[in-house]
């Protein structure tokens, strides 16, 4: 109270001074005719120190007249004399509140914002730990892709994964390369013995293990194969072949002697997505070690290469041990020409890291007869909490600040919809639509959306990795005493696994998505301040200008993606389809290319597309588009030049704050709630209306707010709408400007020819003319007959007595205002002696109270003692 007391008064204090100042300048001063006394020019000095002049003039001296009027129009209306005379429209101050406040809090989310980032980073690395994923998946691919060799010629393989190129290939490689690589029932030394009479070990015991070496079921060491192996394919169904309509059908039939079956699998290089499509899958077959022996898993790989004909041909077709071919009408073999894709896969346990890792073998069969093999591994950890406390402690609070940064941004969304909804009369879907939705808004709960579905599908991952981890004792009870039940176990297993892994890959995908929408929100918090928002501002500046660049740059692209997919297509599978030759062509101008391929189709006729390629669309449309931007960016960087840096904005809110606490500001987020309270609340009224809002209104309806502060944000929103509506001049602006400028200019000095002109013309005129008695004339030729001396003198002792006769009128008002202030001071002084004497006067009377006080107390004290 006895501050907002303390600032009152020096606000009373300051108003009474510049009231006081302006009745002492707001005097007009007169100059005068020194010879004929009459007025000739009435000016004043306003508050700010700034010189005025009537509207309409009408002076008899014509120069004194085009001088006055000169100033009048050289004469700079700022900021201040606006707010001082006119105040500010409300809606142009309230705009101003509200980019203020905006930016502040997009400053200050900034913090925020990094921390989310970092926390999400050490969050997602330690709940993924892809190092220890990626260790697992490359040693197994590796082992697969160099150690599974088929075509054996001695001790050494000569083919591999990669070289199945045939159904004979593959059963060759399933047979003698995958078998004898994941079944390993005896000890493995590292060449062939020299003396092969010698009967070598064929296990050998290790420190801590049960049994001796090798384990059933290992595979590399440290890893173990649960279950076996499992078998499916997808299947083409029959269609129509397609043959030249002048043949007969049945001739082409008995000719072709088979059905076709056409499939769109395999005609590119297969990508490792389509190994995660689990449906459709067919002809399923397991390999199980743990309930037959190397022996009985080659010989059913052979029977499922022949189809049970030679168990049929010897009569014992129930000893086939495949069991799709042995329900056949007709002998049939496993992988036919309906084959389309075959899976084979197996689920490995690693201990060492506590992982499960779905591996699968894939096999694309193209109706072209090659054979596409690759390998893809999904994994996933069999419980996360089983890690260091430290890497735990460090992972909880990562995750309690990117939980906690969610819900935040969750509760600060919903309500500001909520107050959006009820500011609006236009009900709740319009409200949205035209007051809340934007870009960033858009971006914040995409951001919310993605996290929350980031944080289910990771709850969906871990629940279908409880599922395996249910499952896994039932298997290993099975393994270890196999029963009837196994192959059903062994299917429940797999389903479990393939859940796990889809789930797995889901949560990748998903997860992998919101960094990039909290780098939008980052761009936001970079606006903010105007260093950071270069590169935001650049693009904004260079949009125009990059979508009609990119309308030419599309169709030049596209016209070369075209050629490229007809020049190169039928022998590169890098430009055999138009998405393969739109990123092969982008890479190319990256410098990403690959010219011996290039010029496999025709040395002539690759050189001609490629330096046309490069010329175009490196050389010119390229570095045309780094032209545009560097020229927005120099833009940019020039209006930042003076802004403040990212520290001195720090110190600014820094100092923000400790005005704040010590009562010399208030938040502009007050001033905006005191609108709001005057409006009821509703925001589009209080930001179209257009009162004007003067300093004592600030400084009389916002709490505790200082006068220098309301002056100060008002002459801030001018300068703000003036920039807006102005805007920054481009520099074709700019060269347009100077053009004008300079036309004025010529202009000017057009007029000033026609001057001299004119003053020529008159002197030369006066030099034929004589009009003694004439004012122009005298003051021109009064001179004459004087020698170059006496005329100085004589214009010297004009000039003085004019001076003198000003100075003695001016002197003359000084003293007659001392005299008026003397006379003002007197009476002052007068009352003043008055006032001491009445005081006096009034210490005499009270003096004499005094005393007759004290003799009434004596007497009551002697009045007391005598009756003792």
């Amino acid at each position: 109270m006895l501050a907002a007391r303390g600032a009152a008064a020096r606000r009373h204090s300051f108003s009474s001074q510049v009231q006081r100042l302006h009745s002492q300048t707001s005097q007009q001063s007169q100059l005068t005719d020194p010879t004929t006394g009459a007025n000739r020019l009435s000016t004043w000095v306003s508050e700010l120190g700034v010189l005025e002049f009537p509207e309409e003039i009408s002076l008899p001296d014509k120069a004194l007249q085009v001088a006055v009027e000169t100033l009048k129009r050289h004469k700079t209306i700022t900021y201040e004399d606006i707010v001082e005379s006119e105040g500010v429209k409300q809606s142009v101050y309230l705009d101003y509140l509200k980019s203020e406040i905006d930016t502040e809090n997009a400053f200050l989310e900034l913090p925020l914002t990094i921390l989310v980032l970092v926390s999400f980073a050490i969050l997602a690395m330690n709940v993924m730990h892809q190092e220890q994923l990626f260790a697992l998946e490359e040693a197994i691919e590796r082992d697969l892709i160099e150690n599974a060799n088929f075509a054996w010629s001695g001790n050494f393989g000569h083919k591999g994964l990669e070289q199945v190129s045939s159904i004979e290939d593959f059963w060759s490689f399933m047979r003698l390369g995958l078998l004898g690589l994941v079944v390993k029932p005896v000890w493995l030394y590292s060449e062939s013995p020299l003396n092969t009479t010698t009967a070598w070990a064929s296990s050998w015991l290790f420190p801590g293990y049960d049994k001796p070496a090798p384990v059933k079921n290992e595979y590399l060491h440290y890893a173990k194969l649960v279950s076996g192996v499992r078998m499916r394919q997808q299947i083409a169904a029959e269609g129509s072949c397609i043959v030249p309509n002048v043949l007969d059908p049945g001739s082409v039939q008995r000719w072709l002697a088979k059905p076709c079956f056409p499939s769109d699998l395999g005609l590119l290089t297969p990508e490792v997505n389509e190994a995660e499509n689990f449906e459709n899958l067919q002809r399923e077959e397991f390999l199980f070690p743990d309930l037959m022996d190397k022996q009985d898993l080659m010989r059913k790989i052979l029977e499922m290469e022949d189809g049970c004909n030679y168990a049929q041909s010897i009569g014992s077709l129930d000893t086939c041990r495949c069991s799709w071919c042995k329900d056949q009408p007709k002998p049939r073999p496993w992988v036919d020409e309906e084959t389309a894709r075959v899976e084979i896969s197996m689920v490995l346990f690693n201990p060492q890291y506590g992982s499960y890792t779905y591996v699968s073998i894939n096999f694309v069969f193209n109706r072209g007869g090659h054979v596409y093999a690759f390998i893809h591994c999904l994994s996933a950890f069999v419980d996360f909490f089983m890690r260091p406390v430290s890497e735990l402690a460090i992972t909880f609070v990562a995750a309690l600040i990117w939980f906690g940064a969610l819900a935040y941004a969750t509760l600060g969304e919903t309500q500001e919809i909520i107050s959006t909804v009820r500011n609006s009369n236009r009900g709740f879907w319009r409200a949205i639509r035209d007051d809340y939705v934007d870009f960033y808004n858009v971006v914040d709960w995409l951001s919310i959306i993605i996290g929350t579905t980031a944080i289910a599908y990771y709850i969906r991952s871990r629940l279908a990795v409880a599922e395996v981890n249910n499952t896994l004792p039932l298997m290993i009870g099975a393994s270890l005493e196999p029963g009837a039940d196994y192959q059903a176990t062994a299917k429940t297993f797999f389903l479990a696994a393939e859940s796990m892994s889809k789930a797995k890959k889901d949560t990748e995908t998903l997860m992998m998505f919101y960094p990039l929408i909290i780098m939008m929100r980052l761009f936001r918090s970079f606006e903010a301040q105007p260093r950071l928002a270069i590169v935001s501002s650049t693009l904004r500046t260079a949009a125009a200008d990059l979508a009609h660049f990119f309308m030419i740059f599309a169709c030049v692209y596209l016209c070369f993606v075209v050629s490229s997919l007809l020049f190169f297509g039928q022998d590169l599978e890098s430009f055999s389809t138009l998405d393969r030759a739109l990123h092969s062509c982008f890479l190319a101008m990256f410098g990403d290319w690959d010219w011996h391929a290039l010029s496999d189709v025709g040395m002539v006729r690759a050189a001609v597309w490629f330096w046309l390629f490069m010329i175009v669309m490196v050389l010119f449309l390229l570095n045309m588009l780094l032209a545009i931007i560097m020229d927005a960016y120099q833009m940019e960087k020039y209006k930042a030049s003076d802004a403040t840096t990212l520290w001195q904005q720090i110190r600014d809110l820094i100092q923000r704050r400790r005005q704040y606490t010590r009562g010399e500001r208030v938040r502009l987020s007050d001033v905006w709630n005191t609108f709001r309270k005057q409006f009821a609340g509703k925001e589009k009224a209080m930001l179209s209306s257009e009162n004007m809002i003067s300093v004592e209104f600030l400084v009389k309806n916002v709490t505790r707010m200082p006068y220098k502060q309301a002056y100060r944000t008002l002459v801030s929103a001018l300068e703000r709408d003036a920039l807006l509506t102005k805007g920054f001049l481009t520099e074709e602006q700019v060269n347009k400007h100077v053009e004008m400028t300079l036309e004025q200019m010529d202009k000017k000095i057009q007029d000033i020819k026609a001057d001299l002109d004119f003053v020529a013309d008159k002197l030369d005129f006066f030099d034929r003319l004589q009009a003694a008695g004439d004012a122009e004339y005298d003051f021109y030729f009064g001179a004459e007959g004087h020698t170059p001396d006496e005329a100085s003198r004589l214009w010297i002792h004009n000039s003085i007595s004019k001076i003198s006769l000003e100075l003695q009128a001016n002197f003359a008002k000084g003293l007659q205002r001392i005299g008026t202030w003397q006379d003002e001071f007197e009476c002052e002084q007068t009352e003043l002696n008055d006032s001491l004497i009445e005081f006096r006067l009034l210490l005499h009377q009270l003096f004499e109270a005094v005393q007759e006080l004290s003799s009434l107390v004596e007497s009551m004290d002697s009045n007391n003692e005598e009756p003792q």
